[in-house]
C-alpha cells in the first residue's frame, strides 16, 4: 500500500500494518490524551497532548514496535483519528482501566477538574481547567460562562501558597519579604504591588521600585545571616564620616504637597513625605555623597544621596535643597 507522506514518521509502520479497506470503513470515535493504544502488528502509540480538537491541531505522539520505542513525533490530530477505531485502548476488554485523561498535568502542576484564577478584564476570577492544551496552555471554562484559553503564569495562577514552581517562574505574593536588584544591588524589601508580572517593592527610606519576578529573590535565613549589619553609630562604609556640622537644616523639594522633605539634625536625617511615614536615618557622608543609613540593618538598603555643587541633593524622588535651619 502507498502511505500518506503527511504522516508523521513514528505512526508510518503503523498505518502500514492495517489494511487499507479497514481505514475506509472505520468510523472516527473520540481521542483518549494519555491512553496506550494497542494496535494490529505488535505496533502502539499514545498521544502525549495536543494544541487543540481541530483536526490540524498538532498532537505530540509516542510509538512503539515489537515492544521497542521509536522516535517521537508531531502529528495532525485528524491523521491520528483514522488510526484510533483500529487499535484498542489498553485494558478495553478487561478489568483494568486506560489512564484517564483527566491525570495530565500541563505546566504548573494543573489538571482537568482544577480550580484555578484567570485574569481578565475585570481582574482575577475562578476559573475550571477544561483541557490541557499542552506546554503552558490550558483551555478553562471561566464563571462568567465562557471557555478561554490562558497560559501560566501570565495568565492563570494557582489558589492558595505559591509552591517552588511558582517561585522558578517569577510569581510573588503580597507582603513576600524578598531582595530586588537596584543598579546590580540587592535591596531587602517588601512585595506591595502587582500588576501581571511586575512588583512593586518597597525599600527603606521611603523608597519604592517596580521590578520583574526575574529581579527578585526571596529572603531566606541564609540571606540573613550572610548580610551582616554595622551597629548603630558605626560607619556603613569605610571612609564615611558623620554629618554633623556638615549638612544640617531641613531640605525639602519645590513639589509642595506630597514632597520628599529631610531634615538633618547632628548626624541624624529625619525623612518624611514621599510614600511612608517619617522615618529616622543615620546621616554617613563621603566622596561627594550623603548616604542615610538604618541603624541595625545592612548597608545594602542605604540610601546614596548626591551632593551638588550648589548645596543641593539629588534623592531618588528629585532635587532637594536647604528651606530652612
Amino acid at each position: 500500500m502507498r502511505v500518506n507522506a503527511r504522516l508523521g514518521k513514528s505512526l508510518v509502520w503503523i498505518v502500514a500494518v492495517i489494511s487499507f479497506p479497514a481505514l475506509l470503513v472505520a468510523q472516527t470515535p473520540s481521542l483518549q490524551i494519555g491512553t496506550l493504544y494497542q494496535c494490529p502488528g505488535n505496533s502502539s502509540f499514545k498521544v502525549v497532548s495536543c494544541t487543540g480538537t481541530g483536526a490540524s491541531d498538532q498532537c505530540d505522539v509516542q510509538t512503539s514496535m515489537n515492544g521497542q520505542p521509536m522516535q517521537s513525533s508531531k502529528t495532525p490530530r485528524q491523521q491520528i483519528l483514522t488510526l484510533v477505531p483500529l487499535c484498542r485502548p489498553q485494558g478495553a476488554g478487561s478489568t483494568a482501566s486506560a489512564p484517564a485523561p483527566s491525570a495530565q498535568a500541563g505546566a504548573g502542576g494543573f489538571k482537568v477538574g482544577d480550580t484555578v484564577q484567570i485574569s481578565t478584564a475585570f481582574g482575577w476570577v475562578d476559573a475550571k481547567v477544561v483541557r490541557v492544551n499542552g506546554g503552558n496552555s490550558y483551555l478553562v471554562h471561566a464563571q462568567t460562562g465562557a471557555d478561554v484559553s490562558k497560559t501560566y503564569p501570565n495568565e492563570l495562577r494557582r489558589i492558595g501558597p505559591l509552591n517552588a514552581e511558582d517561585r522558578a517562574h517569577g510569581l510573588y505574593a503580597l507582603h513576600d519579604r524578598v531582595q530586588v536588584n537596584v543598579n546590580g544591588q540587592w535591596v531587602d524589601g517588601e512585595v506591595m504591588t502587582e500588576l501581571g508580572m511586575e512588583y512593586q517593592v518597597q525599600l527603606p527610606g521611603n523608597r519604592s521600585v517596580w521590578a520583574s519576578g526575574q529581579n527578585i529573590r526571596l529572603v531566606t535565613a541564609a540571606d540573613k545571616v550572610v548580610s551582616q549589619a554595622p551597629k548603630a553609630g558605626t560607619p556603613p562604609k569605610a571612609g564615611l564620616t558623620s554629618c554633623t556640622g556638615k549638612i544640617e537644616g531641613r531640605y525639602s523639594s519645590s513639589a509642595g504637597l506630597g514632597g520628599l522633605s529631610i531634615t538633618f539634625r547632628s548626624g541624624k536625617a529625619i525623612v518624611s513625605g514621599g510614600l511612608g511615614p517619617d522615618e529616622e536615618l543615620e546621616c554617613w557622608t563621603g566622596g561627594g555623597k550623603v548616604i542615610l543609613h538604618k541603624a541595625g540593618e545592612s548597608n545594602a538598603t542605604d540610601m546614596p544621596l548626591d551632593i551638588n555643587n550648589d548645596g543641593s541633593l539629588d534623592t531618588p524622588l528629585g532635587e532637594i535643597r536647604k528651606k530652612g535651619n
